[in-house]
């Protein structure tokens, strides 16, 4: 990521974990585009389903001239994408309206993952890219939920939003729960990859199609 992370808030460097934050987010946003940009035609539209700071977005559109819009249900956004709030379940937005939808690290918060693919679904023209984290036997949960919610308490306190997150719900799920969860939605997985992550855990990348 050859661009710096910005961050609205200019205090957040007096925080302990403020230059520790920064390094993840810049680490997960190089890694993620990386993956991403293969996937990804120039000039698509893309939506990003709770899109967070927006980072990869932006990165994504500076690579590939994209048009991209973030969709999340409180407002993280740390660049000048356009956002759009909604309630998390109905997206407003026209069928077909996008050609891809990002949903980066982001189902494992959804009460109902299953709604919130199936309006992705709906609202774009051919595929949707997922990336989820795993957790594996016999303390990966525990140590997931650990280090996801020290990212997400951290980086909330950066951007002052730590009262947006009083409710963080994990729901993390197996790759053939994830997998049986597309084929209810007559989603096809034409990509997968599985990436080896500290403390045993891993994370997976996929593509769906309609």
């Amino acid at each position: 990521m050859g661009k710096k992370v910005y961050i609205r808030n200019k205090y957040y460097k007096l925080l302990l974990i403020g230059f520790l934050i920064e390094r993840v987010i810049k680490r997960m946003t190089k890694r993620t585009t990386d993956f991403i940009e293969d996937f990804i035609e120039e000039k698509e539209k893309i939506v990003d389903i709770g899109a967070g700071g927006g980072w990869i977005s932006q990165e994504i559109q500076e690579r590939k001239k994209t048009e991209n819009v973030l969709l999340d249900v409180i407002n993280l956004n740390q660049t000048d994408l356009p956002l759009i709030m909604y309630d998390g379940e109905n997206m407003p937005f026209d069928d077909n309206a996008f050609d891809t939808a990002l949903l980066i690290c982001v189902l494992h918060h959804c009460e109902n993952p299953s709604r919130v693919l199936q309006e992705a679904k709906r609202i774009v023209k051919n595929k949707i890219i997922i990336m989820e984290d795993i957790a594996k036997p016999p303390f990966g949960e525990i140590a997931l939920r650990l280090k996801d919610a020290v990212i997400n308490v951290g980086f909330c306190l950066m951007v002052n939003a730590l009262k947006e997150i009083t409710n963080l719900p994990f729901y993390f799920k197996t790759v053939s729960e994830w997998e049986q969860i597309f084929k209810n939605l007559n989603l096809k997985v034409i990509y997968k990859k599985e990436l080896r992550a500290a403390l045993g855990n891993h994370s997976v990348f996929f593509v769906v199609e309609k």
